[in-house]
């Protein structure tokens, strides 16, 4: 797969705004849905998922199985860490810098930034609801950038900036 254009980087961080939004400030979904989509198992996605997909991933998501099913699982970790981060997503704070900001653990970075797209769809939640309680802004585009590069051309790009912005922000700690 090839390397995201920069527009296709934007176009996600406005998703992902939307989407937030959404969740959020818009309280466009209800309390009980998003309640149902921070408790999710992104493997078995709840209505509510559904509901959302139908309203802002459309054209995110292949038409074909199995491939839709693997592009819904990614989605549904993505909006779960959305749901869980709240107003503490942060469009502009990057994934990396946040972690080295909250002290989020080397031996942890390191798993992480190696983590296959499995250990991924449970590793970005728990990443998120870490910065909810370390009370961390983050922007949720590169949460998602990260488990949608994986397996694409653009996956050693993705992890290396991150690892980057991870790193400046320990040493300048």
């Amino acid at each position: 797969m090839a390397e995201l254009s920069t527009q296709a980087r934007e176009d996600l961080a406005t998703l992902i705004q939307r989407i937030s939004r959404a969740l959020t400030a818009e309280r466009a979904w209800s309390a009980g849905d998003v309640a149902e989509l921070r408790r999710m198992d992104p493997r078995a996605p709840p209505a509510a998922f559904f509901k959302l997909a139908a309203v802002y991933l459309g054209a995110e998501l292949p038409t074909l199985e199995p491939a839709r099913s693997g592009a819904e699982t990614r989605w549904a970790a993505i909006v779960l860490a959305l749901a869980t981060l709240g107003e503490l997503h942060h469009g502009g704070s990057r994934l990396g810098h946040a972690l080295g900001r909250a002290q989020f653990s080397e031996l942890r970075f390191s798993r992480l930034i190696r983590a296959d797209v499995d250990r991924l769809i449970d590793d970005v939640p728990s990443v998120a609801r870490y910065l909810a309680a370390k009370r961390v802004g983050v922007d949720g585009a590169d949460l998602a950038r990260l488990i949608l590069s994986s397996e694409r051309a653009d996956e050693e790009a993705t992890r290396r900036h991150i690892a980057r912005d991870y790193y400046a922000a320990i040493a300048s700690a």
